[in-house]
């Protein structure tokens, strides 16, 4: 919390501060063009060693550089690409030089410190870079590596001032620093340190200058244990921005220590906190930082097992090959190398698995960490104590940090502990390159035959033309040069592997291979040789044995067979759960087995349920009965004194199954019973076929067709339809049945008679004419016609047999008149000839007789013979001609003329 406030009002401050110097809290660009858009060098910016291409021809050479929309436009093999602030603006494309530290980018239009600053702010300077070269891979000598220039500033953050350049497949990156300005003028250069001709072009852009520092990061790398119960780990914390100077870094955990370099080594295998603080209070902290054995044994955990069960462990990594041992001897290790041991022990054992042996892992190297100082080594540098302020070629001493030694080297602590000493060399530039940088003082014992580890660290103190080493021993190259690397303070372990063969001694030397002279500065720490470092892995567990007990239980009373029982418990008296086996059976006598659950170190056990056979009641059987019957009650003690209760109730309608349930304690079984009930049989006969009215109907049998003997009701019935009621004999198990004679009924009709134009015709009037047949027969019983009509000519009586469905009737007419032509006259004078006009044989509806004028002189509907010369009031008219007007009922209207003449 202190932190806290303390902090809260260094802002406040702060804040304070800019508003008096007339600076606003807002991270305002202190640069001018530093994307580039708004001119080339001099505008905001200067290129000293590099030259510009004006015309840009899709070729370039090392040194030269452009400012364009893209790279390709510069050099058709660099890669295609927009600039980083939108990706159609401009960036300063370099084609990288071939000779190191040529300056490509200047504050100020001139190359000179810019103006804007208040002494004892932080700043952050940022800038963009990307390669565009598809030479540019992995190996650093290919990347551009970029070296910064601040004056008038301090507590650069971080120290480190030389950067290389992303690989193409990064794109943009970002490089930042910090600062603290010391004046109220900064100055700030940026030079290429590589001089490779392959690879090595790049573009910037977006440059800026803001107040404020970076952001208070952090991030650590670790190296495991070596082997067990070996303390060689370490953790190197490493820190980025917020305010310097930082505190103390604290690591806790496992082990505990606190210095001012981040970098804490002595460590074995466990979890791990580091935490540091800013000036400014703030505070990194990581946790959980875990360090472990690589390749450790990993082993089954401590397991409990049952007496005589098995069980299995097993191991893996170490080196691959194993030795088990058992403490007591367990026999049941019958290939003690193996990986995995199926074991039974028979009391509680600890077992051990080794593998690997270990190895010495003494440094054989006097002083290598040079804490003895200037001894125990020899060298053909020249060792120098001040070589400021130009340097001294082929020069070296022991020292704590470069920059203490020679103004500028990069400021860095040592390997060991970041406080100690370390070897710092200014290059040699002899050209055979066969100058000694380090030999062992005297030559070292060892063992032959064995592999020995050459070891050391190395550092650049410039980034510019790496040193690069080769080591010997015994005149005897270990390997080609090591170029060491291009970012300064980067300590970078060197391992090389010797065997000794027949060697009893080694003498070892160190050669700078590089003979240039800027730059080639380098430093050396922690020179070991030791035996190749073999791990013995070693670990142990645990078998824990407990023995069996046996489960008990109490015991169950015997049964009746198939009576129920009761489920047995799955958890025994005295506390085993399990199961049992086989499913309970209440039909025989059964031994059931338990089997305890798994883990609870319990035998088997055994329960037998005795199962007591039962008797089967017996019964007389009940002879069939006929259905409807009435059947006596079942008796409810068996032949042999069981007693017990029937189920269902008794059915006289159908066979049915009787169960016999006996009495509880009797030992008996259910038994059944059947009654047997025979089916009613319903008689069948010969339908009778319809008879019409009146016919005889012969005596109905009485045997049916299925041979039962019976009486038939009511008597027979010839004039109407009736259903007969068969009564079967009793004792035959036999239905009643019925039989139904149809009597047909014959046709009922009428006959018509009339004139059908100029026939007079006899029809069949009926409601009904389907299915009829026709036979008309004259007086004399002639046969006339057999359609539903007949004309005929002759007066007398007419006969008619109409049959329907083989029933006939018949029916007679007498005719009197069977005329019909229209007469022309009539003499109505009561001679009994033509006295009237005779329409009888028509169907008339309606007659109008008019005059010779037009008049209706008389009119009569539903005539039939009435006129005979009268007018309309009963007047007889006078002899003459009249007209007639005749509307029939079937025929068409009809007129004509007929003579009224009294005297004839």
């Amino acid at each position: 919390m202190k932190t806290q406030i303390s902090f809260f009002s260094n802002k406040i401050i702060f804040s304070l501060l800019l508003i008096v110097f007339g600076f606003s809290i807002s991270k305002s660009q202190i640069l001018t063009n530093g994307n580039f858009e708004s001119g080339g060098s001099g505008t905001g910016f200067f290129v000293n060693d590099y030259t510009l291409i004006s015309t840009l021809t899709g070729t370039s050479n090392s040194g030269f550089y452009a400012r364009t929309t893209n790279p390709v436009f510069m050099n058709s093999s660099f890669i295609s690409g927009g600039d980083h602030t939108n990706g159609a603006g401009n960036m300063l494309a370099i084609d990288g030089a071939t000779t190191s530290n040529r300056f490509f980018w200047t504050t100020s239009n001139t190359g000179g410190a810019i103006g804007g600053f208040t002494a004892g702010l932080t700043y952050t300077f940022r800038y963009w870079i990307k390669s565009v070269s598809n030479q540019v891979t992995s190996d650093t000598s290919t990347r551009s590596n970029i070296g910064m220039t601040f004056v008038n500033v301090s507590n650069i953050n971080p120290p480190t001032l030389n950067n290389l350049a992303p690989l193409p497949s990064e794109g943009w990156q970002q490089v930042s620093y910090s600062f603290v300005a010391t004046a109220n003028n900064v100055l700030i250069r940026l030079r290429t340190i590589n001089n490779g001709a392959i690879g090595n072009d790049f573009a910037v852009d977006d440059f800026s200058i803001t107040l404020g520092g970076l952001p208070f990061e952090g991030n650590y790398t670790t190296t495991n244990p070596s082997c067990p119960n070996v303390s060689d780990g370490s953790i190197k914390v490493n820190l980025t921005g917020g305010t310097l100077p930082y505190s103390n870094y604290v690591l806790s955990g496992n082990s505990s220590q606190i210095n001012n370099t981040g970098i804490f080594q002595g460590l074995s295998e466990g979890i791990y906190t580091v935490s540091v603080t800013d000036a400014a209070g703030q505070q990194y902290s990581q946790s959980g930082i875990v360090l472990t054995i690589p390749n450790n044994l990993v082993l089954s955990n401590p397991l409990t097992i049952c007496q005589d069960d098995t069980t299995q462990l097993s191991v893996s990594a170490g080196i691959g090959t194993y030795t088990w041992t058992s403490n007591p001897v367990d026999s049941s290790i019958t290939n003690p190398n193996s990986a995995i041991q199926n074991i039974s022990p028979a009391v509680t054992t600890t077992y051990t698995v080794k593998s690997g042996v270990s190895s010495s892992t003494a440094n054989l190297v006097f002083n290598g960490d040079f804490t003895q100082g200037n001894t125990g080594f020899t060298t053909e540098y020249s060792q120098v104590n001040n070589p400021n302020p130009f340097g001294v070629q082929s020069s070296y001493d022991i020292v704590t940090n470069p920059n203490a030694w020679f103004a500028p080297f990069a400021s860095c602590g040592d390997h060991t502990t970041g406080t100690g000493n370390l070897m710092i060399f200014d290059g040699s530039t002899d050209p055979t390159g066969t100058i000694k940088a380090w030999c062992s003082g005297n030559a070292i014992t060892v063992t032959p035959n064995t592999d020995y580890t050459f070891s050391y660290y190395l550092a650049s103190a410039t980034p510019e033309n790496p040193a690069r080493l080769q080591v010997l021993i015994n005149g005897v190259s270990l390997s080609a040069p090591i170029t060491a690397p291009s970012i300064t303070c980067a300590w970078t372990l060197v391992s090389l592997v010797w065997n000794s063969r027949t060697n009893t001694t080694a003498d070892i030397c160190i050669y700078n291979r590089e003979i240039l002279e800027y730059g080639n500065d380098f430093a050396l720490d922690d020179i070991s040789l030791a035996e190749t470092l073999t791990c013995l892995y070693e670990k142990t567990v645990t078998v824990t044995v407990t023995p069996k007990l046996i489960p008990t239980f109490n015991a169950v009373s015997p049964i009746c067979e198939g009576e129920v029982l009761s489920t047995l418990p799955t958890t025994s008296i005295n506390g085993y759960f399990g199961a049992w086996s086989p499913a309970l059976n209440n039909l025989a006598t059964t031994t059931y087995l338990f089997t305890p659950t798994s883990g609870q170190c319990a035998s088997n056990a055994n329960l037998t349920i005795i199962v007591n056979p039962k008797i089967i009641p017996a019964f007389n059987a009940i002879i069939p009965k006929c259905q409807g019957e009435t059947i006596a009650a079942l008796p409810n003690t068996s032949l042999e004194g069981i007693t017990g209760r029937w189920s269902p109730a008794i059915n006289n309608s159908t066979t049915t199954t009787y169960l016999f349930t006996a009495d509880s304690g009797q030992c008996a079984n259910n038994t059944n019973l059947t009654i047997t009930i025979s089916p009613l049989i319903t008689p069948t006969f010969n339908a009778i076929a319809p008879t019409c009215n009146g016919v005889t109907i012969d005596s109905l049998p009485t045997i049916s067709l299925n041979g039962i003997n019976g009486t038939w009701s009511p008597s027979i019935n010839n004039v109407a339809t009736t259903t007969y009621l068969f009564t079967p004999k009793s004792g035959q198990c036999a239905n009643d049945a019925n039989l139904t004679i149809t009597i047909k009924s014959s046709p009922s009709f009428s006959i018509s008679q009339g004139c059908n134009g100029i026939n007079y015709t006899l029809s069949t009037v009926t409601t009904n004419a389907d299915g009829y047949t026709y036979q008309w027969f004259d007086p004399s019983n002639n046969l006339l016609g057999n359609n539903d009509s007949v004309s005929v000519t002759a007066p007398g009586i007419y006969k008619l047999i109409l049959t329907q469905d083989g029933c006939s009737a018949e029916s007679t007419i007498n005719v009197v008149a069977p005329f019909c032509s229209i007469q022309k006259g009539i003499s109505p004078n009561n001679d009994g000839k033509n006295d009237f006009f005779n329409l009888a044989s028509y169907n008339v509806n309606n007659l109008k007789i008019f005059n010779r004028y037009g008049s209706i002189a008389y009119d009569k509907s539903g005539y039939k013979d009435e006129w005979h010369g009268q007018s309309l009031n009963g007047d007889e008219l006078p002899d003459g001609i009249y007209y007639y007007l005749i509307d029939f009922a079937n025929l068409e209207t009809k007129t004509g003329w007929i003579y009224i003449n009294k005297e004839q």
